[in-house]
Order: structure tokens, then sequence, then C-alpha cells
């Protein structure tokens, strides 16, 4: 159930803080609509042109409200903690979770603390979002949603970062029990690559935007150009609620996010017994757990269910089935000043101030790749991240006690303590959710040593990682068309650094001679290039393994896979193909799908391929791509300080609505591999439009 949690995570944490209660702002932005320009180009992007910010916000949640209002209401839902009266028994975990960590107590302490430029551009998104329900009543999908107050919206913010930060996966441990108690890798992920110009062959600093997300959904990218007379001109990616761009272009520069794994929340196990109900001991003292109840209002339950819930020192508080208590402190849930930040990124117009805008330190997590048409390149493993108490007694990565002030830490580190590089003499850095330390060369690579353990980095390499290594390391300079080559790369490396145990001692080893009925199979595999290309039989034998070796290992993720273990994977293919296609020479295109409404096409990629596609379970033995290489945007930055050149391709199209011509008319070009041309000039943009208009009144 808690997958839902996760499904959500990124729509509201790229909206922390979009709006702001009306005893914050004294007014409302004055918004003339006749003055708010739509341009739609031939695909359908948005792009929206107004005087001030906050009327470039109200166009944007007016033009996205026109292709997915449905999903934008979903955070709406949450926010006031009532997903469940639209989703039923689907939305309950999110509403409880929403009233455990008392996310709104935390905007109720911070609200006051905002920006007012920052308000006034929230407000104007509000502003369109309402107007556009009025305007369409029959697409408002029940009455929780509107009015929706500020608190309650950004209450649902704050929520989605915390789940971004690992709630999503530590909550349910604790709920059933399977918490450490005191006494890997993934195939998911975004890339990101930064080519200075000294490493460039034509002298343009290049920079890669590369999502991998879910590719329809709360989560999935929207592709929106946002510019303003006051200095805001921005194209890139947001999801469904985001009053502004999350990563993307502007005349001077372009940033990436990639999500890194640096430790973000810390679980504490409460000392209790029978003797002081309600209490906990810190200290040699007795302290009072607060109590709360969470109400569910669930559709289709006539009737109200309550939910206990507790707080702690530490943070919120839940109870295992054995009455043990656990609680989790996430920087997330200690600052609500996200979305702030990222509007004054959006804002920025060079090095010198996009850096200070990092400096805010709001961003609890990502890591974060820069380039600009200053020949400049930038990369830092970014965080909120806490001093904690070094004591090595103290095992940060699993559970500590919270029976002792010592573990509850409360400030944060500044920006310079974080890993970040600047302008290697590699001339380039990259990132694929990998090591902070591994982000360019070897001989300009950061030393681990000089950070503190405690932090939690990664260390390792990826497959996406070492194969984006090898490629970068094959060119002396790199061209634009090099660099599109190896965002665009389907192959995992020479020597796979395999997940789940899943070694090359183990699939790779089984001699086939010893296995007859098996023996096409083995081969296939073993006789594989490691190209996750559409029409490759070993691709598909590949693919479906990577989904078995987890069931046939149970668990045992940090184990290795034996040969027995090995063969009863190569039976269980062997079944499935049988049983699904009749036969066992399938390629990856018969197995793997991109499905848009009723159409499905074949579909290279494979997890923690440079352009990964993770799949789900379709029909008649088939698998759907759900997420992966979703949102791209490829820059450089032209030596005669023109605008940037810029490139972009989106899974789909702009519009949810099967009956628009750009429900899937990026989707040909996407599966081609081929991207789009995009401008930030606003002439030519106008010039070329499929429509233009103003929001309705």
């Amino acid at each position: 159930m808690f997958q839902f949690l996760k499904n959500f995570a990124g729509l509201f944490s790229f909206v922390l803080f979009s709006m702001l209660a009306n005893a914050q702002v004294s007014s409302n932005p004055t918004i003339n609509v006749n003055k708010i320009t739509i341009a739609r180009d031939s695909f359908g992007v948005p792009h929206i042109f107004a005087p001030t910010d906050p009327e470039v916000a109200y166009g944007i949640a007016w033009a996205h409200a026109e292709d997915d209002f449905t999903t934008i209401q979903t955070l709406l839902l949450t926010g006031k903690g009532k997903l469940s009266s639209y989703l039923g028994k689907k939305g309950a975990p999110v509403d409880f979770v929403v009233g455990l960590l008392n996310t709104k107590a935390l905007v109720e302490a911070q609200i006051g603390q905002m920006d007012p430029k920052f308000l006034a551009l929230v407000k104007g998104y509000l502003m369109g979002l309402e107007a556009y329900a009025k305007a369409h009543p029959k697409e408002v999908l029940n009455k929780q949603v509107f009015p929706i107050s500020i608190e309650e919206y950004l209450s649902a913010t704050v929520f989605s970062v915390a789940v971004f930060c690992g709630v999503d996966k530590t909550l349910p441990k604790i709920l059933n029990g399977t918490i450490p108690q005191l006494a890997g890798f993934t195939g998911e992920g975004s890339n990101t690559f930064a080519i200075h110009a000294n490493k460039s062959s034509t002298g343009e600093n290049m920079l890669v935007i590369n999502a991998h997300q879910p590719i329809e959904g709360a989560t999935a990218f929207y592709e929106a150009h946002l510019q303003s007379e006051e200095g805001w001109n921005i194209l890139g990616g947001l999801f469904p609620g985001a009053p502004l761009i999350f990563h993307g272009v502007t005349p001077n520069f372009a940033w990436a996010h990639t999500v890194n794994f640096q430790d973000k929340i810390d679980v504490y196990q409460l000392q209790t017994d029978k003797a002081h109900p309600g209490e906990y001991k810190v200290d040699g003292n007795w302290l009072k757990l607060e109590k709360r109840k969470v109400k569910l209002k669930i559709k289709g339950i006539p009737f109200p269910i309550y939910r206990k819930v507790y707080n702690s020192i530490y943070g919120p508080t839940v109870a295992t089935p054995n009455g043990e208590y656990f609680s989790m402190r996430l920087p997330s849930l200690m600052d609500a000043g996200a979305l702030q930040q990222w509007y004054t990124m959006n804002k920025a117009n060079n090095f010198t101030s996009f850096k200070k805008a990092l400096a805010q330190n709001h961003l609890p997590m990502f890591n974060i790749m820069y380039a600009d048409n200053k020949d400049t390149i930038f990369y830092i493993s970014n965080g909120k991240m806490p001093y904690r108490n070094p004591d090595t007694s103290y095992h940060w990565n699993s559970t500590v006690p919270g029976n002792t002030m010592a573990t509850l830490w409360t400030k944060f580190k500044p920006l310079s303590e974080l890993p970040q590089q600047l302008n290697p003499a590699s001339g380039y850095l990259f990132n694929t959710n990998h090591s902070p330390f591994l982000a360019t060369d070897e001989k300009y690579n950061l030393d681990p040593k000089s950070f503190d353990v405690n932090d939690g980095y990664e260390t390792y390499h990826n497959n996406r990682s070492r194969r984006g290594k090898d490629l970068i390391d094959e060119l002396d300079k790199i061209s634009y068309a090099d660099l599109k080559r190896i965002k665009f790369d389907r192959s995992l490396p020479a020597k796979i650094l395999f997940p789940y145990g899943f070694t090359a001692d183990s699939m790779f080893l089984v001699n086939e001679n010893n296995y007859p009925a098996l023996a096409p199979i083995i081969s296939t595999l073993k006789q594989w290039d490691h190209a996750a290309v559409a029409n490759s039989k070993g691709a598909a034998i590949y693919n479906i393994a990577y989904y078995l070796v987890p069931q046939v290992m149970d668990g045992r993720k940090n184990d290795k896979l034996t040969l027995q273990e090995a063969v009863i994977v190569y039976e269980k293919i062997d079944e499935y193909l049988k049983k699904n296609f009749g036969r066992t020479d399938i390629v990856l295109g018969d197995l793997q799908k991109l499905v848009r409404g009723d159409e499905s096409w074949p579909q290279g990629g494979m997890p923690d391929v440079l352009a990964a596609v993770m799949s789900e379970p379709y029909k008649d033995g088939t698998r759907k791509m759900n997420s992966g290489d979703a949102y791209i945007n490829i820059v450089s930055f032209p030596k005669d300080g023109s605008l940037p050149h810029i490139e972009t391709i989106n899974t789909f199209g702009a519009s949810m609505h099967k009956e628009s011509p750009h429900f899937a008319d990026q989707r040909a070009m996407y599966q081609a591999q081929m991207l789009k041309p995009m401008t930030l000039d606003k002439n030519a943009i106008l010039k070329n439009a499929e429509k233009i208009y103003h929001p309705a009144l």
C-alpha cells in the first residue's frame, strides 16, 4: 500500500510552498488575463508570456489544468488529508501519513517567513487553478477539492519531500516489525552530464538533463516555458501542481537534478516499559509521548475511521505490532522552503546568483549539475545534512537509541561542507545516481575521507555510471553528436555490475551442456553483447531474469546467487516463455512494450542502462514500461553569446486527453531516440505557434 506514497513523491516535492494562506498575503496579486499569453507550439507545449511572475504562474496553472487537471487535483486533496474521498481505500495510506507526519504544523510555524515576491507568485498560481475550476465545473473531482487553503496545500508538499527522503521505505518496516532493532543497486534514477568548453569539440559548454521518472501520472514530467517581463525566462520540466520549473534551461545557464542517496532519515527506538504507559525514557527522565488521532474519511465507508499516531522529541512516532515505539527524524520535516529556493534558482542570471540560491539550504536532497554560457560547469551532491554525533557506537545507517539527547541533532551543515566540484581539469562532470566521489576522471575525483562518514554518501558505480564513464574516456573531445549518442546508449558495461547477487559466476557460468532442455536460453544469454535493443534475444532473457532473480533469492540482496539457484532461474524463464509466447527465442521488443491508451509498441532499454526502462507486468506475458528514460533536454551554449541551442523530448506528449493530437505525438520520436528543437526566443515562438490565446475569464 505504501507504493502509492512513492508514486506521489515527485508530484508533491517539486511544489513545496506553491501556495500560501490569504492571511500571509495582504491582497491578491493583480492579474490581467488579457496580458497573459499562452502559446502552444506544434507539439502542444505551452509557452507562457506575461508582464509579471504571478501572471505567468496563473498562466501555467491554466495551461497545465487544460492538459491534466485530474492529477493536479489529487495534490489538492492530499493536502487536505482527503485523497481517500476520491480514491477510496487506495488513498487512505496517504491521508494517514499526512496526518502522522503532522506537516501542517511545520507549515503554520514557517509560513510567515516567505519572500513576499514568492508569495505573490504562488498566489497567482492558486488563482489560476481556481479560475479554471470555476470555468470547468464538470472537471472538478468532488466537492472536497475546492476551496483549498494555503496551509493544506503546503502540508501536501512537505509530506511529499518526506516521502522522497525515505518515509515510503522506512515506515512500512516499522509498522510490519521488520525495522532493525537495537540489540544495492537500483535500475531507477536519472542521468546528467556537463561538458566544459575545453572538452567540447566546438568549445561550447553542454549539459544533459535526463530524468528517469514514471512516464505517466503524478510524477511524470510536463514540459513548459515560462517567461515574464521581470527577468524570468526558463524552459524545462515540472510536475503536476508546480508553478515553476524543476530543472531546465535559461538564456544564461541550465541545471539538472538526479536523486542522491545520502542518509536523509534517522530512526530512533524509544525506551518504554509497561510501568510507564504513554511515556518514554530519555537520559533517566520519563517524558510524555504526545498522542493524536488521524481522521480518515474514505469513499464508500459511511463513517470516519480514526488511527492513533504519536510524536516524541525525535519526531513522528509509530508502534510496531510487538509494541515497540520508533520515531523518524528527517531534515525535510524541519524546513518548508524548498520551492522558494527553486524559484530563486529559476530567477538567477549567472553562476554567482545561482550558487547564492543553493546556499539557502532548503532543498533536503538532489544532485545538482550546472553548465552556463561563461565556461562554468559545477556539480554538488546537495542535501540538508545534519551534524550527527560522531560517536562510533551509534549506527546512523540503521537504528539509533531514542533514550538520550546525545542522538538528537538540531543543526545542519552549510553548502560548503557538501561534496562539490567546479570546472575540474578533466573537462567533464556527470552523475547517474552514483557516488559523488566518482563524478569525473579518477585524477580529479573528491576523496570520500574528506567528508563525514555519517552522511552516508554513496561510494559505488552503477552500470549507467560505469558505461557512461567508459564512453567518455574513449574520446579526447566530445561533440554534441557524441553527447547525444552517450545519453541514448542502451548497453550495459563490458563488466556488468550485478544487483541482487546476480553475478557472473552464477547465471553466466551455468554450463549449458549439463542442461540440454535449457541450453538455448543459457547460450543466448551467455552470447549476449549487453545491448538492450528491441531486436535482441539476449536482452529479453536478461530482462526476465532481472525481475526473477530477487524472487528466487528471497530477499538475500547482499548474498550471491548460487549455481543451483541460477538453474532455477533458467527453468522459470523457460517456463515463462513457453507459457506466454509458445517459444523461447523471442526478442526484447516482443516482451517489453511502450503503451499509451489502447496502443502498444516494442520498446528497447532495460534497468540501469543510460536509456533506462523499468517495466511492470502487462498482459499475455508482456511487460509495460512504467518508468525510466523520460524527459530529456540537451543544451549547448554558443560561443557567440546567443541563446542556447536546446533539444528536448518527452515520452508521449503534452496532453493526457486521448482525443488531443498531443496525446502521443512525441512517442515515435522518443522511440527513435530523436529530439525536437526548442527555443527561449519569444518572437520565434509566437511566429510559429500552433495556437495563441489568453486564459478565459
